[in-house]
């Protein structure tokens, strides 16, 4: 019983250290605009929206036919999108949630197939051992601190919500040793992607505009394909995310898999524009890889340092082609690798 009481107390701490994670992350757009955690909210958000977003314009742009009437759909306004991240996970309450993850570890069934507790009842309410008690009364408090965080985001009272997050971390902090800056945030699959989009968008302006096409421009692909693990790798170590580069799919090796876990999987292929099968890369190697590894994510990252193909030029024009049709193309992303003018020389 003693190592069961010690296992609920560490799961309830556990669930505790993701959720406070999860509060920082979805009011990092109110706290910290500019910081990757936000821009990876911002790209969830476009996604979210993109099917309403992109049918209402469909709509304001078909002329009218007699007395037919469309309907448009409602957009989620941001601030509406944060709260109710705050508070539900899909449409179940996020505490319950929570809840339901740390209990089901203990949950088991009989013969009947009925449900039953590997430990008593009350011992899942902290009763009988004060450690358990305390971190049952610690989870509800960071619970009620998010709900309140919620109706202020609801409200457009964004006054307190900074003093709501000091608190948490004054509150919760040694659950990580105080090191109260690089909670590991636990992604699922829609998550790590946007995150992952965030950082290659950086990895972009490192390129163009921090210098870093010198160490690009004209050299092979492993060179491309090195600096950009060394650069993401770093990033991949604080958020524990994992970066696989050149793995077997079983038809084939893509240049690199980004994970956690075995359910959030983003496969990722590097080319540069010289290569004469551009095109074919994003069309078809890349969607076979994506399918090998069961996931339906993947990115497409094309460097340009000069003398592009026949092949790449296509890519520009599918890349257009797609986005009058409406569809999205966040997920091929081009850097322009050319040498640059120094700042003194531009006029």
């Amino acid at each position: 019983m003693i190592d069961e009481m010690k296992e609920l107390k560490n799961r309830i701490e556990s669930s505790i250290v993701t959720e406070r994670n999860h509060i920082f992350k979805y009011t990092s757009p109110l706290i910290n605009p500019n910081s990757s955690e936000a821009k990876t909210v911002y790209h969830e958000y476009d996604r979210a929206t993109c099917n309403a977003r992109y049918y209402n314009y469909n709509i304001d742009n078909i002329p009218s036919y007699g007395d037919t009437h469309i309907e448009r759909m409602e957009v989620t306004t941001f601030h509406d999108f944060l709260a109710f991240k705050l508070k539900y996970n899909s449409n179940q309450s996020r505490k319950f949630y929570a809840q339901s993850q740390i209990l089901d570890y203990f949950r088991s069934h009989d013969e009947e197939g009925f449900n039953e507790y590997l430990i008593a009842d009350y011992e899942f309410e902290g009763e009988t051992d004060h450690k358990v008690f305390r971190a049952w009364l610690m989870f509800e408090h960071l619970f009620d601190i998010s709900s309140q965080i919620a109706s202020r985001i609801e409200t457009k009272n964004f006054i307190g919500i900074q003093h709501h997050l000091r608190l948490i971390d004054d509150n919760f902090g040694f659950l990580m040793n105080s090191r109260k800056s690089f909670f590991q945030l636990k992604m699922n699959e829609d998550e790590l992607y946007s995150w992952l989009l965030t950082e290659i968008e950086s990895f972009k302006h490192r390129v163009e505009e921090k210098g870093l096409w010198r160490s690009l421009s004209s050299k092979p692909e492993k060179q491309f394909q090195r600096i950009f693990e060394a650069v993401l790798g770093r990033i991949c170590e604080l958020y524990d995310v994992d970066i696989s580069p050149e793995t077997s799919t079983g038809n084939g090796i893509v240049d690199f898999k980004f994970s956690q876990g075995n359910g959030s999987k983003i496969c990722v292929e590097l080319k540069l524009s010289q290569n004469q099968n551009v095109l074919n890369g994003l069309v078809h190697q890349l969607t076979q890889y994506q399918r090998s590894e069961k996931t339906d994510k993947g990115i497409y990252i094309v460097l340009n340092s000069g003398n592009p193909s026949k092949s790449y030029f296509q890519l520009i024009e599918n890349i257009k082609e797609y986005k009058d049709l409406g569809l999205k193309t966040d997920h091929v992303i081009l850097i322009d690798a050319t040498e640059k003018l120094s700042a003194s020389k531009q006029k």
